[in-house]
Formats: structure tokens, C-alpha cells, sequence
């Protein structure tokens, strides 16, 4: 509950950050391009670190992933992804197993907007995790192929934007030894902007697991600044509220940036 309370006060404090001045007037077309909207397709970089801890029956451990991902946008309705993880593993594990290494590298193999309006959009794609990581401790060991589909309505007067992101994953293949993965993740979110380089969100998401027949849940928050027009940076602390699903940790804390590519950023040089 602590925790929990903790998230709120943070994200409270820095929801009241007001507009930093006149010249910094929000546009509807430059909220409409925000990379923490899934169903925008805007070609970038992105290296962040998370710190996750766990507690499974008394025994506490700490995961620490570094992931760079990389988004390359086709045309106006195409997208692919990769991320590629180095993990850092502190579950107690066999002498033959290495701490740390390269995990499970994920890619979104397409993903489409089937359509897009001034204030709303509706995406669909295909990802699939890979059994790459370098010990069983760092990775899955199955491949995981993972359909999701995301809508976004973006509410011009409230300076809001909500999104909901249903993700089916279920492994195909991978090692025998290892549990299969069959879950369903459903992730509300919700941005909102204080001015055009900072924004909030907020965005609980739920885990079905069918193998265990339970339902979990972490509760994540992010800040967000952009400093300069091709640049993000974000802090996102979060917490697991209840369950016991495989990636229902305790606590979480994610730093990161971004860089976009091309001109498709939050806001323009005055």
C-alpha cells in the first residue's frame, strides 16, 4: 500500500507541473504525435533501463534489463519493431548458468493502422518473442507469438488522450523443459499533457494467466520531458498490485529516452 501510495503522490506532484509559458501553447496536431500513444508509428530510437524487484514465497530478487529498441515506420500505415534486451538476473541459479547476458530479443514482425482520424485510431500487429537468451535464467526459453491490437481517442478539450492495448501471447515452440506461456495483457492508457514538452500517463495493465488460471495486475506511471524537438526523456515508476503472474513484480523503475529519426516530434522550434 505504501508503494502504491507513493506512485500517486508522484504522479500527483507532477500532473500539477503547469505550462511553462505562453509560447508554449499546446497544438492538436503536435499532441496527436506522442510515442507514448501506441497507435503512433513514428520512426526512433529508444534505450531504457528497468529495475524490477520480485518476492516469490519470501525469496527477493532483482532484474535489471537494458533494452535498445529500434521503430522503423513504412509509408503512413506499416511499422516494424526490435528490441534487444541485456539482462541482469539475481535469482539464486546453478554455477552453469550465466547472470547476465542477452535476453529474449522480441520483434514486431507488422504492425498496420487500419484507420486513423483527427481524433482516433485503431492498430493491429503481429510480435513474436525469441528463445535467445544466453541462460535460462534471462529468458522465457520458448518462442512466443504474440498478436496485439490498440485503440486510441485523443479528447482535444481536456488535453487527454486514452488508449487500450489487448495483447494474446502464447508459445509455439522453445525448450521442453521449460512451462509453456498462454496469457492475455490488457493495458489502459492515459496521457496528459501540461504543455508541449511534458506530459504524464498513467497505465494499469492486467495479466490472465491461462496456465495458472490467475489474474494479476501492475500498475505503471510515467513523466515525460522533451527537451529539444527530436528528444524524450521519461522516468516511469511503478508498482504490482496483486497476483501471481510471472511478470508481476513488487517494484519498478524505468529510465529512458528517445530519439526520433525524422521530424516527427512533440513540438516545433519557435
Amino acid at each position: 500500500m505504501k508503494k502504491l501510495l507513493f506512485l500517486f503522490f508522484l504522479f500527483y506532484h507532477a500532473c500539477g507541473l503547469p505550462a511553462q509559458n505562453s509560447a508554449d501553447t499546446i497544438k492538436q496536431e503536435q499532441l496527436k504525435k506522442n510515442a507514448d500513444d501506441p497507435s503512433q508509428f513514428l520512426t526512433r530510437i529508444e534505450l531504457f533501463n528497468e529495475l524490477q524487484h520480485y518476492n516469490r514465497n519470501g525469496n527477493e530478487f532483482y532484474v535489471n534489463q537494458t533494452t535498445l529498441r529500434t521503430i522503423l515506420k513504412i509509408g503512413k500505415r506499416f511499422t516494424t519493431r526490435i528490441d534487444l534486451p541485456y539482462v541482469y538476473n539475481t535469482v539464486n541459479h546453478p554455477a552453469n548458468y550465466k547472470q547476465s547476458g542477452i535476453g529474449d530479443i522480441s520483434f514486431r514482425l507488422l504492425g498496420y493502422k487500419f484507420f486513423e482520424k483527427p481524433l482516433s485510431a485503431f492498430t493491429a500487429s503481429i510480435e513474436i518473442s525469441m528463445n535467445t537468451a544466453q541462460s535460462p535464467i534471462l529468458g522465457t526459453g520458448k518462442n512466443v507469438l504474440i498478436p496485439v491490437v490498440s485503440y486510441s481517442q485523443f479528447i482535444p478539450k481536456k488535453k487527454i488522450l486514452f488508449s487500450f492495448v489487448l495483447q494474446q501471447a502464447n508459445s509455439i515452440n522453445g525448450d521442453d523443459n521449460r512451462a509453456n506461456i498462454s496469457f492475455t495483457k490488457l493495458q489502459a492508457i492515459f496521457i496528459k499533457y501540461w504543455s508541449r514538452r511534458m506530459w504524464t500517463v498513467l497505465a494499469p495493465e492486467w495479466f490472465y494467466d491461462y496456465i495458472n488460471d490467475g489474474l494479476s495486475m501492475n500498475l505503471r506511471t510515467r513523466v515525460t520531458y522533451a527537451p529539444a524537438p527530436r528528444i524524450n526523456i521519461w522516468i516511469t515508476p511503478s508498482a504490482g498490485i496483486f497476483g501471481d503472474f510471472a511478470g508481476r513484480y513488487q517494484w519498478s523503475l524505468d529510465i529512458g529516452g528517445r530519439y526520433f529519426l525524422f521530424r516527427e516530434m512533440n513540438f516545433k522550434k519557435k
